[in-house]
């Protein structure tokens, strides 16, 4: 060795070491993906990006932000084809980036997947997913549902809508826009180790309690004598930048309830069909419908994510918002009629929807605060119990003027 070298590798051996840290093998990586992706229509080769949802912790300190982008490649997809053949989707997860400019290796598989039915995910990741059946569709909406459905103009007989929709291609294995799940680490995940330990917190975990205005709890039905959803959220914006904000973070504009939207609403309830866009029923607050609609599907018209919004202030800029998730149908043999099944904690989807417009950037979270009179339990207009811990999120819109999306170079 030249005495040269020699030196160089003194010096290198005495120069600091940037500290590192390893999350372990078979931790669970919670993200959303912001894009959708479809087996047959993306190509392999493909990359995808998603982002994490939660930070990430190595011996208690936040080593990966929430919203960190990951950068994943398609190596399986395949399209639905004929008689029951169901699509494929693969992806690959190459690499995150812990920080601006930053970008490390990662090994994971996808290991859940929201509204993901059992059997669809298997245990290398690879969706695929189940076909139609007549037996899944008579089995879930059962005789009254194939009857007639109600919606906000009567009935509509599903014959109507069916037609010989049951023999149709087996299911497209896709990845809806703003969906969520989780990856598994199949390797430890090396990354870069802050020398400040800060404790891994969810983004909305907010100690902050904004002031309130003293606005009703509760919505209420068209005559205001029947209570109906709580209002778990308050925004802050123009109706602009709110419908800017919810596009960003994946949730679309409601359709107006008309006669044809409800009758295809109908028809993909039954037949377990994707509505991006569905119509909701109307609820009342402060003695006016709901003024703005917002929602996030499934694959099935039988579950979505939705929130509706009011103004709440003569300049346009407050706005009380009821959250709720539809988890399924409820079939009434008496009425003759189908509605959607409301899941009662609407604490976890105020907390979900505050995540994915954080996710989209184009709002802050002020904090959290009561509402006067909010009760912590009851049951909404259409009978259904809900259960909160009475809180309201209060978010602000900003301007969505940000960096694009990070991805590795």
């Amino acid at each position: 060795m030249t005495p040269g070298m020699l030196a160089l590798a003194i010096l290198l051996a005495q120069a600091p070491q940037q500290a590192r840290a390893l999350v372990p093998a078979g931790t669970q990586v919670r993200v959303r993906f912001p894009e959708s992706v479809e087996g047959g229509r993306e190509k392999v080769g493909a990359v995808v990006r998603l982002q994490t949802t939660s930070p990430l912790d190595a011996g208690g300190c936040a080593v990966v932000p929430a919203f960190a982008p990951i950068a994943a490649t398609v190596v399986v997809s395949r399209p639905a084809r004929l008689f029951g053949r169901r699509g494929r989707l693969e992806l690959r997860f190459d690499s995150l980036s812990p920080a601006p400019g930053i970008w490390v290796p990662l090994g994971a598989v996808l290991d859940s997947l929201e509204w993901a039915a059992r059997g669809t995910l298997n245990a290398k990741g690879q969706l695929q997913q189940k076909p139609r059946s007549i037996k899944g569709i008579v089995g879930t909406a059962g005789a009254a549902g194939l009857a007639g459905a109600a919606t906000g103009v009567g009935i509509v007989p599903v014959f109507v809508l069916t037609g010989f929709q049951l023999v149709l291609r087996g299911g497209q294995a896709h990845i809806l826009a703003g969906q969520r799940g989780a990856l598994r680490l199949t390797v430890p995940l090396d990354v870069p180790a802050s020398p400040r330990c800060e404790r891994a917190t969810d983004p909305w975990a907010s100690a902050a309690t904004p002031a309130i205005p003293a606005l009703p709890p509760r919505a209420t039905d068209r005559r205001g004598s029947a209570l109906a959803d709580p209002i778990n959220l308050l925004f802050l914006g123009a109706p602009a930048e709110l419908d800017t904000a919810f596009s960003r973070a994946g949730w679309m504009v409601a359709q107006r309830s008309t006669f044809g939207a409800l009758a295809r609403e109908t028809g993909d309830i039954l037949l377990q069909r994707r509505d991006s866009a569905g119509p909701m029923s109307h609820e009342f607050y402060l003695g006016r419908v709901e003024d703005l609609r917002f929602e996030r599907a499934s694959p099935s018209a039988r579950a979505r994510h939705h929130v509706r919004l009011w103004r709440a202030d003569s300049s346009d800029t407050l706005w009380a918002a009821a959250a709720t998730e539809d988890v399924g149908i409820l079939v009434s043999a008496r009425r003759h009629t189908v509605t959607h099944r409301v899941a009662p904690d609407i604490d976890r989807e105020r907390d979900l929807l505050v995540g994915d417009l954080l996710a989209g950037g184009c709002v802050v979270l002020e904090g959290y605060g009561t509402l006067p009179g909010a009760k912590r339990s009851g049951v909404s207009g259409a009978n259904q119990p809900f259960v909160t811990d009475a809180r309201v999120a209060v978010l602000r819109a900003v301007g969505c003027g940000g960096p694009a999306p990070r991805t590795p170079s």
